[in-house]
């Protein structure tokens, strides 16, 4: 008899654990369709319905929810798919403002690279100005080298 109550005992223990976690979840659930949620990190993500999601709002963990309460998945779903036309609007303009970020950060790239092109050309136009400056006032010095007056002067004999 005192094995009876054992197993009595045990199984009302699970069974209140059980239905507290259902009674975690479902108001987890419940805050997230109505965008409360209690967690900051998940403030900011709000419409997305997930099982990590409905999870950490809830505080255990997610092998519990497929583990035990799988009918909840099935509301989850269901919240998913009620998301509302301004959230979808909201994230195809997310997803339109990444796309414009990459595509910004693809022409600073090729302009990074374009003026690091043209800075190594300027530098070797500077480089080659200035041999050509040398080479021109050599060719000056020699120029006027030559055209210096030679005397003339006739040896003296002996």
């Amino acid at each position: 008899m005192a094995k009876n109550d054992l197993v009595g005992k045990a199984v009302s223990q699970y069974d209140k654990r059980l239905g507290d976690t259902h009674r975690r979840l479902s108001d987890a659930l419940e805050r997230l369709i109505n965008g409360r949620s209690n967690d900051p990190a998940l403030q900011k993500t709000q419409n997305r319905f997930t099982v990590a999601t409905l999870a950490r709002e809830a505080g255990v963990g997610r092998n519990a929810i497929y583990t035990n309460h799988r009918a909840l998945l099935e509301e989850l779903r269901q919240a998913a798919l009620k998301v509302s036309p301004k959230a979808a609007q909201r994230e195809d303009k997310l997803v339109e403002q990444r796309m414009t970020i990459e595509t910004l950060k693809l022409n600073e790239r090729r302009m990074i690279t374009e003026n690091a092109v043209l800075l190594k050309r300027a530098l070797d136009s500077e480089a080659q100005a200035d041999r050509h400056c040398k080479q021109n006032a050599r060719l000056i010095a020699e120029r006027d080298a030559g055209l210096r007056p030679v005397s003339i002067a006739s040896k003296k004999r002996r």
